[in-house]
């Protein structure tokens, strides 16, 4: 609904063409670096490369994509966060570790995500639990009434692998247990494959590979209704926790998840360019062949504004001292 929404407002015609004058008119002929905080090849860096030529329509910069990896993307993060007015700088982040790093207070996250101007809301991957195609588990449900201890694998504290499973298991109250010293996701998820741990949850399109090559089998998307990706694969709301105040926990996690990926700035950027930045972000979202491109990539757009997601963020840092501890346990 809300990609429809912007495709409303932006898809063609006269609205699209205001959008794209009013960027122009800040950003006419002006580099602007488009920051992706990690390596290049991964999903982030996919978005970035997919949207900038046409913020470049739409703004009239030279949109130029930057990677500037480091510790899980907060030396990127907290450039941005002090950049000068001065600066075109934008930046694609992980929202939903920024919202977690900052909850819990984690060393090295040096900015506060209210301070941020936030552009927009690029992608929303709900986790996905996998299990080995042979597990014993057959369900979700069937790890909600395990009565032996349920092995998830986790690159490590901190990490999106650790959180869910970490809140997913005091939530529905099942035994579980991390293991943890994997090299990466990929690694992780092999020990699942192998037979050596019961079961990984990561986003989506991290996932996908995996599940339609038939190593893994998904059991439940962390999300409160089904991902078009995995049509097939229940969400979690269809699983009641088992009483009020763990169904807010369920609840609360599912929102953060839908922080996704998103877009900011420097929060000592002038308001007109922000609102610039803005404009020029619907009307590139707005071009069809945008969206089949990345769909073509299996990454589809799921936008909000850059107010609507902002709002989010803030419900998310709002949310009950019980979510947020058990965010804090998981780093």
């Amino acid at each position: 609904m809300a990609l429809a929404g912007a495709l409303t407002a932006c898809g063609s015609g006269g609205d699209a063409e205001d959008g794209a004058a009013a960027a122009e008119g800040a950003f006419e002929g002006e580099d602007l670096d488009l920051v992706v905080p990690y390596e290049p090849g991964g999903g982030y860096d996919a978005y970035a490369r997919a949207l900038a030529p046409y913020l470049e329509e739409c703004t009239g910069a030279r949109v130029v994509v930057r990677n500037e990896p480091g510790a899980g993307g907060l030396v990127a993060t907290n450039k941005t966060a002090a950049a000068p007015a001065s600066e075109n700088r934008l930046q694609i982040v992980n929202t939903v570790g920024l919202v977690s790093a900052q909850i819990a207070g984690a060393e090295g996250a040096n900015f506060d995500l209210d301070d941020l101007n936030w552009i927009g809301r690029v992608s929303a991957p709900p986790n996905v639990v996998v299990v080995s195609p042979d597990s014993r588990f057959q369900t979700w449900q069937d790890i909600v009434d395990a009565e032996e201890t349920v092995r998830f694998v986790a690159q490590g504290p901190g990490a999106n692998d650790y959180i869910a499973p970490t809140i997913l298991g005091e939530a529905y109250g099942f035994p579980y247990e991390i293991v943890t010293g994997f090299a990466g996701s990929t690694e992780a998820r092999q020990a699942v494959v192998a037979g050596n741990a019961d079961a990984h949850a990561l986003p989506v399109d991290s996932q996908l590979g995996a599940i339609e090559s038939g190593d893994v089998r998904p059991v439940v998307t962390v999300d409160d209704e089904p991902d078009p990706l995995l049509p097939d694969t229940p969400a979690i709301s269809d699983t009641e926790a088992a009483d009020a105040d763990a169904q807010t926990i369920v609840d609360n996690l599912i929102a953060m998840g839908q922080t996704g990926r998103s877009l900011i700035a420097s929060p000592q950027m002038e308001e007109d360019r922000v609102a610039a930045l803005r404009e020029g972000y619907q009307c590139a979202i707005g071009n069809q062949e945008l969206v089949d491109e990345l769909e073509s990539q299996q990454r589809p757009l799921n936008p909000l504004s850059g107010e609507e997601t902002a709002q989010l963020v803030r419900e998310v840092l709002d949310s009950p001292e019980e979510f947020q501890q058990l965010v804090v346990d998981s780093y």
